[in-house]
């Protein structure tokens, strides 16, 4: 008599909604552990605060050249093979930031990057092959309720590592994450999906042609801004939020515990999704974003006089933002038609890169001339354009 698996180990060995949540937890999880150390450690050795921005800018632009090329490499090598190979980029990332020296620190920025675009472009195929249309709106809730665990408690441990064992220790962890995440990918054996034959003859070889397509359809180019908002923002308080704690004496410590808890609000995912699902995505949008701006806005003014009445304010923005973050890539995830996926998913993908190029070459100006609180008033900003954006989602989302 055969013996079945438990219901749960076949979700979790099965590529589907729950197998995604964990492989997106994560990646996130490479990334949360050096939180606060990278860009702590980066300032310090290179002595500047643009600096940082300079070397994100660096790595954003890379990564923005390599996504352009995902659609052929991926018709020409499988999926599976480019996303090992930019999840073996990851782990490579980590080694590099260890050694503290100058040439590998710039290298470990566009090997992550690169890899963070190959991982996530190749992911969302996956999810479309494979989460139905009409289960979007809860299995999006699922992964970023598996993202918000890794930023919840992955600076944190990082921080606690780099004060127990020393600088390297936090890169370590992140490079440890990374071996499970390929462990993990390679044990749901996704390999191409059964549209992929279909897919190549209609994928243009032109990149060019690509975004010209993707351009065309306007609810794709709204997503694609949206993300890019959204990104903007997380990048934002992920990069700088450690470094406003260390300029303004709240400690490097405040700093990863700050970044712990605003993604700790993500934790309530499910809640979010419901949110979203009951009210309708351009209703969240249109509450939220005002929110959003408010507490950047007075965080980056108060900074300076009382920081820790603007970490409340900062707080309540990234609450905001949680909230937004509810129904995840829905926006794009139901307006890219299933012939279009190979095609439209890595242009989708560079939303993440150019919100990073977007900051990265702001601040490395700005920051020359003005002090860390420029940033969160440049956010404050930026989530007033999506506001206005808001307002051109479709009412029945």
């Amino acid at each position: 008599m055969s013996i079945r698996p438990p219901v749960w180990t076949t979700r979790l060995t099965t590529p589907g909604a729950n197998a995604f949540a964990i492989l997106s937890g994560f990646e996130a999880l490479t990334r949360a552990f050096v939180a606060a150390a990278l860009p702590i450690q980066t300032q310090a050795l290179f002595g500047n605060d643009e600096s940082v921005s300079a070397l994100i800018l660096t790595g954003s632009v890379a990564s923005l050249a390599v996504a352009l090329f995902i659609p052929k490499v991926s018709l020409m090598i499988g999926r599976s093979r480019l996303c090992f190979s930019g999840l073996a980029l990851l782990a490579l990332s980590a080694v590099l930031f260890m050694l503290q020296i100058v040439p590998a620190q710039v290298l470990g920025f566009v090997v992550r990057a690169m890899g963070t675009a190959i991982f996530f472009a190749v992911l969302s195929m996956y999810i479309m092959d494979h989460v139905r249309r009409e289960q979007i709106g809860r299995s999006e809730p699922l992964r970023l309720l598996f993202i918000g665990l890794s930023w919840t408690f992955g600076p944190l441990i990082g921080v606690k590592l780099e004060e127990f064992w020393g600088p390297w220790a936090p890169f370590a962890a992140s490079g440890a994450a990374a071996l499970v995440l390929i462990g993990y990918f390679w044990t749901l054996r996704m390999g191409n999906s059964p549209v992929i034959g279909s897919e190549s003859r209609r994928v243009s070889s032109a990149s060019w042609e690509n975004l010209r397509q993707y351009m065309a359809q306007p609810r794709l180019v709204l997503s694609w801004m949206h993300g890019i908002g959204r990104g903007f923002f997380w990048g934002v308080f992920n990069i700088y939020t450690p470094l406003f704690a260390v300029q303004t004496g709240l400690g490097a410590a405040v700093g990863g515990t700050l970044v712990g808890i605003g993604s700790a609000f993500l934790l309530a995912m499910p809640a979010w999704g419901w949110c979203a699902r009951r009210f309708g995505i351009r209703a969240v949008s249109l509450v939220c974003f005002p929110l959003a701006a408010l507490g950047m806005f007075a965080a980056g003014f108060l900074s300076a006089s009382t920081p820790w009445i603007a970490t409340g304010f900062l707080l309540l923005a990234t609450l905001s933002m949680a909230i937004v973050d509810g129904y995840g890539n829905a926006l794009f995830l139901r307006a890219c038609k299933p012939s279009q996926r190979t095609a439209m998913t890595p242009i989708f993908s560079t939303q993440r890169d150019i919100a990073e190029i977007s900051h990265a070459g702001a601040f490395a100006i700005l920051l020359i001339f003005f002090p860390i609180q420029v940033v969160f008033i440049t956010v404050g900003v930026v989530m007033l354009g999506m506001l206005v954006l808001a307002f051109n989602i479709n009412r029945r989302l």
